[in-house]
């Protein structure tokens, strides 16, 4: 069951990357292998930091009052993710430009934002830090090549557009299970 959680957070989390690929495929611009690493060591890195940090926070305070406010952070923040999907406007960035070391470094923090809070969150929820950065370089890798290459498909359209909801349902189903499965 860890790992269902660790692969549900990374997922949750790089759900970003599919749309910076998704945007990039669109216009027909390649996303280089080294531009994907460095975005995916880039987000596991600052994920790996705010899970220590999180370790931290679970020092002081018992395990089972941090493992259910772990769990309903995740449902309260999912929740977050989906309202704000259904308020926001739509709207379209245009991004001409090739995506170089520097952009990759920038993509990399930009994208790794979220991670900090939901990396706190899941070391909390007592996730295994080690798969939780693994999974997260993997699926960051995985998904921003995904998008890149599925580009303006119909079904990248449909994800890049209710990413959020997506991203939201992720995190309430972590929550539930967090709550559910004790570690």
């Amino acid at each position: 069951m860890s790992f269902l959680l660790a692969l549900i957070f990374s997922l949750s989390s790089n759900l970003d990357n599919f749309v910076i690929g998704l945007s990039y495929g669109v216009k027909n611009e390649k996303i280089p292998l080294t531009a994907n690493a460095i975005i995916a060591f880039i987000t596991a890195l600052i994920t790996f930091i705010s899970m220590l940090g999180g370790k931290l926070v679970t020092q002081l305070i018992p395990n089972y009052v941090s493992n259910e406010l772990g769990s309903v952070i995740f449902i309260l923040m999912g929740g977050w993710f989906i309202g704000s999907d259904l308020l926001k406007k739509q709207q379209q960035q245009k991004q001409h430009t090739v995506l170089n070391f520097k952009g990759a470094v920038m993509l990399g923090l930009l994208l790794s934002i979220n991670n900090i809070g939901v990396g706190i969150l899941g070391s909390i929820t007592h996730l295994d830090i080690t798969l939780v950065v693994t999974l997260t370089f993997i699926t960051g890798m995985f998904l921003t090549y995904a998008g890149n290459h599925i580009g303006h498909s119909t079904i990248g359209n449909i994800v890049g557009k209710y990413n959020d909801l997506i991203s939201g349902s992720l995190l309430i189903m972590l929550g539930m299970l967090s709550l559910l499965f004790k570690f």
